[in-house]
């Protein structure tokens, strides 16, 4: 930005950025690589402030030009409202202002005019006008906003962490969009507005889901995604004071499933994890988290993601130490110190050996992936329904005091 002086009035000079070069244009319509504008004053002290607004306008003005009507109404729409508060206007809708203040009106008429004709372009014309029309966000949009709006809830989540949290909520839209979404002639998804979204489009991906679960899928599935779809758009309407009906409560399917991931028994683990070749043709690291697994009943993060040093193995008790280490527990009660022994101990050593969880480092998925398949092609699986969690639960059945096998 520069300031100019000529014969003692100021003016706002610019170099057209590159991005913008094309779009604007001058008095006789062609394409300008420079642009010059009278801040109205002789003042050595007010011009570096006008010209700061006047800035402001014209990069907000040649911004909506590179948008055009390329990007969805939503965008345009708060591009005008950008637009009207660079001239230092609130954005109105057309129908308001002629309901209104007429002088209100009158003034923003003139302020696009110069001598009797209209001179800004249409997009500057249209916000100031209010003719852009109120458009609200898509379902993906206000996902977006949704993450914005509830940062705080998850400073103490590694990136990793953030990453699983948001996987769910985005299967969720997508599935409800892949059902329920308008295609145009090409079969293309059209954009739809969330006020347009209506309790019926809502029931039917009820129904949908419903005919899933009688096929076999998972109530908690279907209901998980009624969840996600309800608190994303409930707390971006209380948050945006967007006054709208959420479509999405109250579609929870009834029922419930059968626990999914059984516990080991003692005899399994003792005849068939135990036994002398049962992993020797995994990799070491993962096999040994599974032993580690074994007499804890630690989660398999809480392992994968333990820095060396809370690796305590020579300790007079040896224990592994969980905590946050810039990721969130997943309650506040999970902070605390596991004793290790037997062939967990054994398993920790081998690791502090090797330098730490390296090629599991926050990814638990992968380390369940593998586990899970190695279970699989080895007949360790004690029924179809087990997994490398079943370890987790057979701890935590023998620390109640039930019994298993």
């Amino acid at each position: 930005m520069g300031i100019v002086s000529v014969r003692g009035r100021f003016y706002w000079v610019k170099r057209v950025p590159k991005r913008y070069r094309g779009l604007v244009v001058g008095e006789d319509g062609r394409p300008i690589e420079q642009v010059r504008q009278a801040l109205h004053t002789d003042s050595k002290v007010e011009p570096l402030a006008k010209a700061a607004q006047v800035e402001a306008a014209r990069l907000a003005e040649w911004e909506a030009l590179r948008l055009g009507d390329s990007e969805s109404a939503r965008k345009n729409y708060l591009i005008a409202r950008k637009l009207a508060e660079a001239r230092g206007l609130s954005y109105k809708p057309i129908d308001d202002l002629a309901a209104g203040d007429i002088v209100d009106l009158v003034n923003r008429v003139l302020s696009l005019a110069d001598g009797r004709s209209l001179t800004e372009p249409t997009v500057v014309t249209k916000a100031i006008l209010g003719a852009a029309p109120e458009t609200l966000p898509t379902l993906n949009e206000i996902l977006e906003d949704y993450y914005s709006l509830t940062k705080t809830r998850h400073l103490q989540k590694s990136d990793a962490q953030k990453h699983r949290w948001k996987l769910p909520r985005e299967r969720a839209v997508r599935n409800f969009l892949e059902v329920t979404g308008r295609k145009d002639a090409k079969g293309e998804p059209i954009p739809v507005p969330v006020d347009k979204i209506t309790r019926a489009d809502a029931l039917k991906f009820r129904k949908w889901w419903s005919a899933r679960v009688e096929g076999g899928m998972k109530i908690e599935s279907a209901n998980k995604d009624f969840g996600h779809l309800s608190e994303i758009y409930g707390t971006w309407a209380e948050l945006t004071e967007t006054e709208i009906s959420n479509p999405f409560a109250k579609l929870r399917l009834e029922g419930r499933d059968e626990r999914g991931v059984p516990p080991f028994t003692r005899d399994w683990i003792a005849h068939k994890i135990l036994a002398p070749d049962a992993f020797s043709r995994l990799n070491d690291e993962a096999r040994d988290v599974f032993l580690m697994m074994i007499n804890t009943g630690l989660r398999p993060s809480e392992i994968t993601d333990a820095p060396l040093e809370d690796f305590e193995t020579s300790n007079n008790i040896p224990f592994l130490r969980v905590a946050a280490h810039g990721r969130e527990l997943k309650v506040a009660h999970t902070r605390r110190e596991i004793p290790l022994l037997g062939v967990s101990l054994e398993a920790a050593r081998r690791i502090v050996q090797r330098g730490g969880i390296c090629r599991y480092r926050h990814k638990a998925g992968a380390w369940s992936a593998a586990g899970n398949k190695y279970l699989s092609n080895n007949d360790l699986k004690e029924s179809p329904l087990h997994a490398a969690y079943s370890l987790r639960h057979h701890v935590e059945n023998r620390a109640s005091g039930s019994r298993s096998g």
